[in-house]
């Protein structure tokens, strides 16, 4: 099952901080990459441990990014310490990291759990059923659960035995909070491996997960090694047109390759994943927000130079009825910024 496309409209509304609140969202995420900064020299690919290219590809806002010249997967220069991540998920109970992505406003919560997320679960279920199996008697494991959207989401479509795990205890607090239990399990950063080991769930999901852990190819071993494990679904942002974008407009807020997107997947990258590690991406769903960034870029420009007309006003009314046209062209071609995909472990 190959998908393609999801409306734009789905996720406008959760984004307005994103035009109303440039320079600041620019600057807190360019702090973070000048951390970065600080880290080690990544001298192996973080997916399959090549040595990467002396060269780089591109710079952007100030750090090389190179391209792996076996797996195809794009890295940035520095590593992913233990310290770097701890102070961006765990520092201050995480709450900081979690401004982005929480609303203790219970409507927004559940709105934005039915918008995003409940689209995700279906097309998990849907997945599922094409490989012959029945999603409500199977169980769940969320790794990076984050507030619990997810979580959330499987349980409203009736896939209830789901049980999350999280570091950030703010984020665990607020989805225990609004799914009125302990659905999301809170553990320290260094226990994840343990986790995988210990876990005896058929499906694992990880949504933007492989791109923020220190260790990507151990949690992949330990899942892979798993006996209790019989599916993977993974959502991973990719290297694509949204960079691009991204480096047209430096004084834009970088969403997608910045903080703590350190690295991205591409095409080639995700097919040695799967070839390295014995699975099967039996169904798949590209889509993106490319064109949204552009229209956010451009709007946040014309709004920085507008002098006597608000002519970012009219930029909006005229290009915001095109998003999802254009957009599909993009996923179409697999150049859209993220991937949803299921994997059958082979065993």
């Amino acid at each position: 099952m190959i998908r393609y496309g999801k409306s734009a409209q789905d996720i406008l509304g959760f984004k307005q901080d994103f035009f109303e609140s440039n320079d600041r969202l620019r600057d807190d995420l360019l702090k973070i990459n000048r951390r970065y900064a600080e880290q080690p020299r990544r001298i192996l690919c973080k997916l399959c441990t090549e040595k990467l290219p002396d060269q780089p590809k591109f710079t952007k806002h100030e750090v090389k990014y190179f391209i792996c010249t076996r797996c195809g997967h794009l890295n940035g220069a520095y590593e992913d310490t233990k310290e770097f991540c701890s102070a961006l998920y765990a520092d201050d109970s995480g709450r900081d990291y979690a401004k982005t992505y929480s609303s203790s406003d219970k409507d927004i919560y559940f709105k934005r759990v039915e918008q995003i997320y409940v689209p995700k679960a279906k097309f998990l279920a849907e997945a599922l059923r094409e490989q012959g199996a029945e999603p409500n008697r199977l169980t769940y494991t969320d790794l990076g659960a984050g507030s619990g959207y997810f979580v959330a989401a499987l349980r409203g479509i009736g896939l209830d035995q789901v049980t999350g795990y999280e570091v950030s205890e703010s984020q665990v607090d607020l989805a225990t909070k609004m799914l009125s239990g302990r659905h999301v399990v809170r553990h320290e950063l260094d226990a994840l491996d343990a986790i995988i080991q210990g876990i005896n769930s058929d499906v694992v999901s990880m949504i933007g997960v492989l791109e923020h852990v220190t260790n990507p190819r151990e949690v992949l071993e330990r899942l892979c090694a798993n006996k209790g494990v019989e599916y993977v679904y993974i959502s991973v942002p990719l290297f694509s047109t949204s960079v691009f974008i991204e480096m047209a407009f430096p004084d834009v807020m970088p969403r997608h390759l910045a903080a703590a997107h350190t690295h991205l997947f591409t095409e080639s990258s995700l097919r040695w994943m799967a070839n390295e590690y014995k699975m099967d991406r039996v169904s798949e769903w590209w889509f993106g927000t490319d064109i949204v960034d552009l229209f956010r870029s451009m709007t946040v420009m014309l709004q920085k130079s507008s002098q006597t007309h608000d002519v970012a006003t009219d930029w909006q009314s005229m290009f915001a009825p095109l998003l999802d046209e254009m957009q599909i062209v993009l996923d179409k071609r697999k150049m859209s910024s993220e991937i949803h995909a299921l994997f059958k472990l082979k065993r």
